[in-house]
């Protein structure tokens, strides 16, 4: 075997059919090959990772690494239930599939054996907490809280109010906005 069908895999790493052309001409075969050695795992159809090593076993890559490889590089967010519960609200959702918005794809799809909901809508590079409200409140159904008592927590007045109007400004419907302007006009005035 030549040195160059001999690829240098980083642990932990995912890699796309495509990677593996800078190793072989039949980049389909290589990965082939390497799986049936264990020096990689597949993933998805053309998605594949290097197993790290641990002492209790090869270890799968990271959700944000295949989602990095899967999508190409392109920018995405994950978000959803753990984001939106650590903001205090009241939420307590769990769901079986992970939220990850993106610029290139809508669907779910099946990335070793994980479930990823990917939507591909508009969001920030850094999402501050206060973007996190504004997603939580345009999701409030599928969270399973009430939209009203996630305004009435707003009420509460720790957020920072020009970032959480911004945020709404740009991220949200206008009932989103509607809602945020009135749950801070309220907590300006202190009357419901």
């Amino acid at each position: 075997m030549s040195a160059a069908a001999q690829p240098h895999l980083e642990p932990g790493q995912a890699y796309r059919t495509r990677d593996l052309r800078r190793w072989s001409a039949n980049p389909t075969r290589l990965a082939r090959r390497l799986v049936d050695e264990g020096k990689l795992r597949e993933a998805a159809h053309g998605l594949y990772y290097a197993p790290m090593p641990t002492r209790f076993g090869p270890a799968p890559a990271s959700s944000e690494e295949l989602l990095r490889a899967f999508l190409g590089g392109e920018p995405f967010l994950v978000t959803g239930p753990p984001q939106w519960n650590a903001l205090g609200l009241g939420s307590t959702a769990t769901f079986a599939v992970t939220l990850v918005y993106n610029t290139r794809r809508t669907g779910e799809v099946l990335l070793d054996g994980r479930r990823f909901l990917l939507r591909r809508v508009y969001f920030p590079k850094d999402p501050t907490p206060e973007w996190f409200v504004i997603d939580l409140l345009q999701h409030h159904e599928m969270a399973g809280a009430a939209r009203e008592g996630l305004v009435a927590t707003l009420r509460l007045g720790r957020w920072d109010r020009g970032r959480l109007r911004e945020m709404a400004e740009t991220y949200g419907t206008k009932a989103t906005l509607a809602l945020v302007e009135g749950a801070l006009r309220e907590t300006e005035t202190g009357t419901p």
